[in-house]
């Protein structure tokens, strides 16, 4: 994170001249299980990682806030009165749906110069827009002594995805990055807010993280068309099985089984991708709390195949390369993210890390003629923000 934060600093020197007053720092973030849960109302497991993006920001004493955004080069300038997305410069929209909401919320937000970097791999799963969100929001909030509840921090970054960007995400991307923990797994109940943070044996197990360099894309198309057909499915069980039925979460596993035969395709293969999943975050959640990491591993490998053959939001790099993870010894491995792309998460065994890094990479290289790119993830702790001469606070 260090290097992260000095790159934003000098990047702010030459951009602005000066110094930033505050940084806001979250991390990207790892889905272990709960595949398109969160908006379905369910649970969810996931880390954050030691990849962050950090915002730098200062007040301004133009009348125009100004962002610019290292790793693309490019700068973005508006109003804060006339505040509008941007097809042109869509990773703006992140910000700009962030300091909306903030001023929604009672925050009086000022006119300011940001510098936006990081380390989260983009278009890996891994949610560099929430990481994005967040440190924007705990930088703003630092510049203007300001203080909101985590919880709030979180739901208030959703909205902005939500609301001004147009993804219909859930929570789970900006849960994870506001509450990680260090070297612990995060479980959350999307509905009742229930959350804990379950420690992995310590020294034992590693997270990898290898990214198939294949399309991610969300904003438009596979996304939104799953989300609506898991409403479409919910709205079928209401219809059967009663008004209490608001989501697939509501929707038991019985009653799933029951009804099966009779729904429509492809809301049938929807719903019980959804219906499982639940099951086997709260499988893998208490074989966490007991220690049993392989029962862990087996739920994240089911999940990866209720992901591929019922959501169908797998592609066949992916697939490879929880093939190969099986093969080279990984305890768990599937998708991570919204699929479609992007990354697939290994747990593996810490005195096997190096050689199965090697040896999956190499094979889905020989395979594909595609280089992987493989990362080695901390869990760490998640969002904070500091002044330019200060300590985390």
């Amino acid at each position: 994170m260090r290097e992260v934060v000095e790159q934003a600093r000098k990047t702010f020197q030459e951009r602005y001249g000066g110094v930033p007053s505050v940084y806001g720092v979250a991390p990207g973030r790892v889905e272990v299980l709960g595949n398109h849960t969160d908006y379905n109302g369910g649970y969810v497991m996931s880390a954050a990682i030691d990849r962050v993006t950090v915002v730098a920001v200062r007040k301004s004493d133009s009348a125009r806030c100004r962002i610019f955004a290292q790793q693309k080069g490019a700068e973005v300038v508006f109003p804060l009165d006339a505040i509008h997305p941007d097809p042109h410069d869509r990773w703006a929209d992140y910000v700009k749906g962030v300091v909306l909401e903030l001023r929604k919320a009672g925050i009086a937000v000022e006119p300011f110069e940001a510098v936006v970097t990081g380390d989260v791999p983009i278009g890996a799963g891994v949610s560099s827009s929430a990481s994005l969100e967040v440190a924007t929001a705990m930088a703003l909030l630092e510049l203007h002594n300001a203080i909101l509840p985590r919880w709030e921090i979180a739901k208030l970054c959703r909205r902005a995805e939500n609301d001004f960007v147009g993804m219909p995400c859930g929570i789970l991307d900006q849960f994870s990055s506001v509450f990680g923990e260090e070297n612990s797994i995060l479980f959350l109940d999307t509905r009742t807010e229930e959350h804990e943070a379950i420690a992995l044996p310590q020294d034992a197990f590693g997270l990898i993280l290898i990214h198939s360099m294949a399309q991610h894309t969300l904003v438009s198309g596979d996304y939104a068309t799953r989300h609506r057909e898991c409403m479409e499915a919910a709205a079928w069980f209401r219809e059967r099985i009663g008004h209490h039925v608001q989501l697939l979460r509501d929707v038991s596993w019985e009653d799933f089984q029951r009804w099966q035969a009779q729904m429509p395709e492809p809301h049938r293969r929807r719903a019980r991708h959804v219906i499982s999943e639940n099951q086997r975050v709260l499988q893998g959640r208490d074989a966490l709390r007991c220690g049993d990491v392989a029962r862990l591993g087996e739920m994240m490998y089911a999940s990866h195949e209720s992901s591929r053959t019922d959501y169908e939001n797998s592609t066949p790099e992916l697939d490879l390369l929880v093939e190969l993870a099986r093969r080279y010894g990984a305890v768990g491995a599937r998708l991570t993210g919204a699929g479609w792309g992007g990354a697939t998460i290994n747990l593996v065994q810490e005195q096997q890390m190096e050689t199965f890094a090697q040896q999956v990479g190499e094979e889905y290289t020989r395979q594909t003629g595609i280089r992987p790119v493989v990362v080695r993830c901390r869990i760490s702790q998640g969002a904070r923000a500091f002044r330019e001469q200060g300590g985390a606070s």
